[in-house]
């Protein structure tokens, strides 16, 4: 989409608007994808919540759809390769860098935008695509570990499952756990989903 009409900056307001990098574009679209669903992610309340113009929008995107390519992109990288990465600096050995994998994970693991970017996914076959792509490199991930932990196929294949339905849906579940507590609990269930094959 051209930068022509109302919307087009002006060239003083839009050097100070390209101020805001692409990235913040993109995060923003993510967090209003989490709070709002993809309806939700539109040029003008992202260019209100970033403080800037629409027309600022064009300096770094033809359109919307490249907008939320480029959120797809993000995620992807974000919360899936980066994170591995972070995993494997975290020791040669595979229960440390299972652990390392989890805490990463617990600790900066977004549940809204995780079931908005899947219920978007239900609506456009190229964002389940993506879906699609990034459990497939995070359970693939997950099952590497497990094999280097003495697990036989079928048993790496259900724990990496089960340890990442763990991840992914925890959030959805309101039970406190008591006296034990959500996080106590959780790693009691990592520790005996995640340990070494016996003998």
């Amino acid at each position: 989409m051209a930068r022509t009409g109302k919307d087009a900056p002006s060239p003083q307001q839009g050097r100070r608007d390209s101020q805001k990098a692409r990235r913040d574009w993109v995060l923003a679209g993510l967090s209003r994808l989490g709070r709002h669903g993809i309806e939700g992610v539109r040029v003008e309340p992202l260019a209100k919540d970033l403080g800037v113009t629409k027309g600022s929008f064009y300096w770094h995107f033809k359109d919307r759809r490249d907008l939320h390519d480029a959120m797809l992109e993000e995620w992807a990288a974000t919360a899936t390769h980066a994170v591995i990465e972070q995993a494997q600096a975290g020791g040669e050995e595979a229960g440390s860098r299972l652990e390392r994998l989890v805490e990463i994970a617990s600790r900066g693991f977004d549940g809204r935008t995780e079931l908005a970017l899947r219920s978007w996914g239900e609506a456009e076959p190229r964002v389940a695509e993506v879906v699609e792509s990034v459990d497939t490199a995070r359970l693939a991930y997950l099952r590497r570990l497990l094999r280097d932990l003495g697990h036989s196929p079928l048993a790496a294949e259900a724990r990496a499952f089960l340890i990442y339905s763990l991840l992914v849906g925890d959030h959805l579940i309101a039970e406190a756990h008591g006296r034990f507590g959500r996080k106590r609990v959780l790693a009691a269930c990592f520790q005996l989903l995640g340990g070494r094959a016996e003998g």
